[in-house]
């Protein structure tokens, strides 16, 4: 038996597909198009994309691009495949070492350009299943490469709906296998691991409203250091100048909540969807972070959307975060990671999209990153290093 028609199927389809399972993460393969005519939360017929990312810091310090192929297509009335496959170049400078010999901490960068490749893939099986396809359950998987990291993930989901359709429980675990090396200490070959738990809920308020919250405990162990990283310190120990020359560790586990809840409202006297997100994150380094998002999306014609959006996030620092050893004796837990640091970033971002013909649709989207110090909530340091960033997404989607 065929599902029935999903309530809101035409209004919002995939744009507000809850994601299952982080791990293994889906490299962006998702389409941001106008919703499928589908019946179901998953595709009536087979779906092929490309993607592309294109990020670029200021003063060309570091650049990335990011290729992407996906697909997803049915098997019969219960069953659906999926898998997706990207290339990372990177190429630039990057900060290794904190140093105070001026005086100011500050970051110091390579000064030969660093170039990277990271080769990825992943895979995913579905199955529909209850008296009207309503249920699903899904097994996935993910591996990448690169030079000095390897990483082998695992996924297992399931949705279920109820209240008349009206309600979807989801339920996700994951785990991910990686090693951790070095370009410039062949000796480093360490493991970290991550076990991740999500449960989740998609609610139908009216026809016009859809709300989503879904909660993500993630558990990673073993090697977490970062082995490039290095804290270069001067300082005073009586009358003689001392060095501190420290190398970033970690502890060796942690534990991280995410709470992301968001909404989508249809605005049909505009013919445009508003939606807006919050996401709470704390770990047990200290790290507590704040995301809000909100975006506008705006059906201009038949042929033509414009979405506008504004992210800005918030974070507190890591208890083990210096920017400069100043203490004796030598902490064994530190790192001068501005990852680790507090700050605040805005993101302001533009998307059209563009329907061509019956079976594609084309997306081009910018986007602004720029992130500083004293932008965190509550106040945060003035002398955090600033860092602004240009972001070019562009996609293709084709249904048969």
């Amino acid at each position: 038996m065929k599902s029935r028609e999903h309530p809101l199927s035409n209004l919002f389809a995939a744009a507000m597909a809850l994601p299952i399972v982080a791990i293994p993460v889906v490299v962006n393969a998702q389409p941001s198009t106008p919703p499928s005519t589908s019946s179901t939360l998953l595709p009536a017929g087979a779906v092929v994309g490309v993607r592309s990312l294109w990020y670029c810091e200021d003063g060309n310090r570091m650049k990335v691009t990011e290729p992407v192929v996906w697909m997803k297509t049915p098997v019969g009335e219960e069953w659906e495949i999926g898998g997706s496959a990207t290339i990372d170049m990177v190429s630039g400078a990057s900060p290794i070492i904190t140093s105070n010999a001026t005086g100011k901490p500050a970051q110091i960068y390579t000064g030969a350009s660093i170039t990277d490749r990271r080769k990825a893939y992943d895979a995913s099986v579905t199955r529909k299943y209850g008296e009207l396809n309503e249920n699903t359950i899904g097994v996935s998987f993910a591996r990448s490469d690169e030079k000095d990291y390897e990483s082998k993930a695992y996924g297992l989901n399931a949705t279920f709906d109820f209240n008349e359709r009206n309600t979807t429980l989801a339920l996700g675990i994951g785990s991910r296998n990686d090693r951790v090396m070095s370009v410039t200490d062949k000796t480093l070959d360490r493991a970290r691991d991550a076990k991740e738990y999500l449960v989740g809920v998609t609610q139908i308020i009216d026809r016009r409203t859809l709300v989503q919250s879904n909660l993500v405990y993630t558990k990673l162990t073993g090697y977490l250091n970062d082995p490039y990283k290095l804290t270069f310190s001067l300082f005073r120990d009586g009358l003689s100048p001392r060095v501190a020359s420290v190398r970033d560790s970690r502890p060796e586990s942690r534990n991280q909540i995410a709470w992301l809840t968001r909404g989508k409202r249809a605005l049909t006297g505009l013919d445009a969807v508003v939606s807006a997100e919050y996401r709470f994150y704390r770990d047990d380094w200290g790290i507590r972070s704040h995301t809000l998002v909100g975006t506008w999306l705006q059906t201009v014609s038949q042929t033509w959307q414009v979405e506008g959006g504004l992210r800005y996030y918030s974070q507190s620092q890591a208890d083990f975060y210096r920017r400069e050893i100043t203490q004796r004796p030598i902490p064994t837990i530190s790192s001068s990671d501005q990852r680790l640091a507090g700050f605040g970033a805005f993101e302001p971002s533009l998307k059209v999209i563009a329907k061509v013909g019956d079976h594609v649709w084309v997306d081009l989207g910018f986007s602004r990153y720029m992130q500083r110090g004293s932008w965190k909530l509550g106040g945060g340091q003035g002398e955090y290093e600033p860092l602004t960033a240009r972001l070019i997404n562009a996609g293709l989607v084709y249904r048969f």
